[in-house]
């Protein structure tokens, strides 16, 4: 049931023109407008009986109806809006209008009689300014205006006056005096009023009423020197009472017992959640239904402390605007009904915030989160209330109280929680610290990014992980595709390079059918190597976690790249670093183990695979490495084809490096060079012979480069006859007798003897014998690497375990070779020329320098090779070293 069954609001409240709060002297002289001022019935009907009327109306009736000496002077003292003008127009209508006046009094039993022969005299100086006060009080009189150099004496002022009383009702005074620019007229005005509150003191003809602002300026600093009746409108419980008789039609009528019920219940919903003083609330709660005790706080007490709302006047507005919102469904009114989505609410609340950006933040964030929370609404309202109403330590509203303006009967808590955890977790601006919520201009950028990740679906945010999983945890996108689907992964890999490895990440445990579908009709499939996660119940696609951190690192990503503070860049840059960081872990974590095929059967039956585990660090670099060194180095290719050494005979090299490429269960030539090298051995050993144009091979290794080798053919062993080396002295087959006469001496160990030159010694040492250390010379090989870099951190480690080495010679090739390019022009000029379209591309690059190198020297040498994506890079070194 509303409150409205109980309190009937006043029409004026619930039209669309709503309540008439400003009380405008100056609309006495235009009756024919009908404004309130001019309705005396009226306007003493919406007049509550505050205490500080009643004193005022007690000290009139002593002073008209007894014979003690009261204060003729009655200063009404307080800021804009205070209520000066509406006790001044009280007075002024009971003077004026002495039946009305006295019904009222009746009704309100008060008793007072009324004084019915004053001339009353009332002005608002801002609208009828006064270059002289007595001037404004002689017309009104009838007596001629005064024309001397000051202000006129008293006795000229009592013949103006006579026998009559009069009734002095100044409004704006203090601006009244103000703008006379003469200060010597000032000075006079201010004389004469000073002489007018002398004479009330002493004769009853005279009463004055005045409005001021302060009596710590002109006039009221003068006014106030003499007895006097001072109200200050400093009683919050009547400025409680005059905006409730105000807005509500019966509410001097109102029987408070008739809902208590509805406060009971209220007070038992909330102390099961909060802490209270029960008997303290419901008495308070009484006097102020259906206003909550709190909202009356706000609007009267702590809104005027900061400067806003103008006192009861704006008090009226605001609180009148919300009965109108919602008098026909709310059985109470807190600060949860102040509603936002109202422009009139906007409009005043921003007597608090001028610039409105608090409030525009606010309500931004409450309409992020109206179809996600169910209480976003209430809860803006109320936080902002309190934001706008508080400062310091005690900015916004604890949790406590957000229960106690939200929390009504067919409210639950959990959608409070929820509605509260939302905010937390996605309002950009709103804020939690030392157990208070608040809305700032100051961004939360982890609630905005958090809110903004909403709006990215699951697929986004696979897509995201698929990227993310090839360049942060892979470390290669080229060549690497991520599963999805067999249709997918298929034309993905048909998009590759087919001539070196191609890499299936599958983010999950595939079944038998899956990995044997992916391999289905696909070219050289013995180079697509699957690598499914260790963990056997990790879900790329589907980790609820992953989801998030993906959708909330594309959020941080796009308000990164959007904004152009940097402060807030660096803020977006934190959390999309840090969300990555949590995936990159999630899928370590999860490791990876690559499908080792020992045999790809007609069906899925007959296939035989062992999934083999791969190191932590899952980079491509690291997992080559793995595979290289430990399943596939080149011993394993030369023993599986001494195995079958009958079935690669007779046949191109190419054909069966074809053949190795394509075989599921034969072993993987994850480099070129690796077949290459097996071959070489195979030849060297003279279990193969290589047959070419530029010469046969057995024995020894080809003197082919790899494009001549691959265009060799793989035949029997045979016997190379090795011709004889003769000796160019004597003309005998080596070895001669030529060189026996130089043997080293038996006593010195040197050729020729020094065992006869007694003093020499050695120049570095300085002993005979020379004793420096002797140098040896040793080669380094470094296998075939995929990148400069791989070259360059090898050849450091190698390096770095011959300590002190000086390299005297390096050699370094370079081998790349591809085949079906769609366009040569896709290719480096350096190596293609001018040439374009279909082709095939083999490269080899062989540098050699010589001198005498550190290791430091031998890394920028390695970093200044040409850079050609796809290609190996492999060295051999030369190193002199101390023994």
């Amino acid at each position: 049931m509303s409150y409205s069954s109980y309190l009937k609001p006043r029409p004026e409240v619930i039209s669309e023109q709503g309540i008439e709060g400003i009380i405008d002297l100056a609309n006495l002289k235009e009756p024919s407008t009908g404004k309130l001022e001019t309705r005396p019935k009226d306007f003493l009907d919406l007049t509550y009986p505050t205490s500080d009327l009643k004193k005022v109306l007690e000290q009139i009736n002593l002073r008209f109806n007894t014979n003690k000496e009261v204060a003729g002077v009655f200063l009404f003292e307080g800021l804009k809006g205070s209520g000066k003008s509406h006790l001044l127009l009280t007075i002024y209508n009971l003077f004026k209008y002495p039946d009305i006046g006295q019904a009222w009094l009746k009704k309100n039993k008060l008793k007072f009689e009324i004084p019915r022969d004053s001339v009353i005299i009332i002005n608002k100086f801002t609208d009828d300014p006064y270059g002289s006060i007595w001037n404004l009080i002689f017309e009104k009189l009838g007596a001629q205006p005064f024309k001397g150099v000051t202000h006129p004496e008293f006795k000229e002022f009592k013949k103006a006056l006579g026998e009559r009383s009069i009734i002095l009702i100044f409004d704006e005074l203090e601006q009244g005096i103000k703008v006379i620019s003469d200060p010597a007229l000032q000075a006079q005005n201010i004389a004469f009023l000073q002489m007018l509150s002398e004479y009330s003191n002493r004769s009853k003809q005279v009463t004055l009423f005045a409005a001021i602002y302060s009596d710590q300026q002109e006039p009221g600093s003068t006014l106030k020197r003499g007895p006097r009746c001072v109200v200050q409108f400093d009683n919050a419980k009547d400025q409680s009472n005059i905006v409730l008789h105000r807005l509500f039609e019966n509410y001097m009528d109102f029987e408070r017992s008739r809902v208590s019920p509805i406060i009971e219940s209220y007070l038992q919903l909330w102390k099961k959640h909060v802490s209270l003083e029960v008997e303290e609330l419901k008495k308070r709660f009484q006097d102020t239904y259906p206003f909550s005790p709190s909202l009356i706080d706000i609007i009267l007490k702590k809104i005027p402390a900061r400067g806003g709302f103008q006192n009861v006047r704006g008090a009226l507005a605001f609180l009148g605007n919300v009965v109108r919102l919602t008098y026909k469904f709310r059985d109470i009114i807190t600060t949860a009904d102040a509603s936002l989505k109202d422009k009139e609410n906007t409009i005043m609340l921003k007597d608090l915030d001028p610039s409105g950006d608090l409030i525009n933040r606010a309500k931004e964030n409450m309409e992020d989160l109206e179809s996600r929370v169910p209480l976003a609404e209430p809860l803006a309202c109320s936080v902002l209330l309190y934001t706008l109403t508080s400062k310091g330590s005690d900015v916004g509203v604890s949790r406590d109280q957000l229960i106690i303006e939200i929390l009504r009967p067919g409210v639950d808590i959990n959608d409070f929680e929820k509605t509260l955890m939302g905010f937390q977790k996605y309002a950009s601006y709103f804020h939690h610290q030392e157990g208070r919520y608040y809305f700032d201009l100051e961004e939360n950028s982890e609630a905005k990014v958090e809110f903004r990740s909403l709006k990215y679906s699951d697929d986004e945010a696979r897509e995201k992980l698929y990227e993310l999983f090839k360049t942060e945890v892979f470390k290669e996108s080229e060549n690497t595709v991520v599963f999805v689907t067999i249709d997918q992964v298929q034309e993905a890999l048909k998009q590759c390079d087919k001539t070196r490895p191609r890499f299936v990440l599958t983010g999950r445990r595939l079944t038998k059918e899956e990995r044997h579908k992916i391999y289905y009709g696909m070219d050289f499939r013995n180079l697509i190597l699957v690598l499914e996660p260790k963990d056997d119940k990790f879900q790329l696609q589907n980790d609820p976690d992953l989801l998030k951190w993906a959708k909330r690192y594309i959020a941080a990503k796009e308000l990164a790249g959007s904004t152009k503070k940097s402060s807030r860049k660096d803020d977006y840059e934190r959390i999309a670093s840090a969300d990555q960081r949590n995936i990159v872990e999630r899928i370590r974590k999860a490791g990876l183990v690559f499908v080792n095929w020992e045999k790809y059967g007609t069906s899925v039956e007959e296939d035989i695979s062992v999934l083999e585990p791969l190191p932590g660090d899952l980079s491509k670099d690291k997992v080559f490495e793995r595979l290289t060194q430990d399943y596939f180095p080149s011993l394993r290719f030369k023993e599986h084809m001494e195995g079958r050494i009958e079935e690669i005979k007779e046949r191109f090299v190419k054909e069966v490096d074809t053949e190795y490429r394509s075989t599921l269960g034969f072993p993987i030539p994850l480099t070129i060079s690796l077949f290459y090298k097996a071959i070489r051995d195979l030849c060297k050993e003279g279990t193969i012979g290589i047959q070419h144009s530029s010469g046969n091979f057995c024995h020894q290794n080809p003197n082919l480069t790899e494009t001549e080798l691959s265009n060799s053919k793989i035949v029997s062993p045979f016997i190379v006859e090795v011709p004889k080396k003769i000796c160019p002295k004597c003309g005998k087959t080596l070895p001669c007798e030529c060189d026996k006469a130089k043997q080293p001496c038996p006593v010195c160990g040197e050729y020729p003897c020094i065992c006869d030159i007694d003093k020499k010694v050695c120049p570095i040492c300085g002993q005979r014998p020379c004793v420096c250390p002797k140098k040896e010379t040793l080669q380094l090989k470094i296998p075939p690497q995929m990148s400069i870099g791989n070259l360059r951190q090898e050849t450091a480690f190698r390096l770095q375990q011959n300590e002190g080495c000086t390299v005297t010679k390096v050699t370094y090739s370079i081998f790349f070779q591809k085949k079906d390019i769609g366009d040569l022009s896709s290719m480096p000029s350096a190596l293609r020329g001018s040439l374009s379209g279909p082709g095939d591309l083999t490269a080899e690059i062989s540098i050699t320098k010589q001198g005498s190198f550190s290791k430091s020297q031998v890394e920028s040498q390695i970093e200044s090779l040409p850079n050609i994506p796809g290609a190996e890079y492999s060295a051999e070194l030369s190193i002199e070293v101390s023994k």
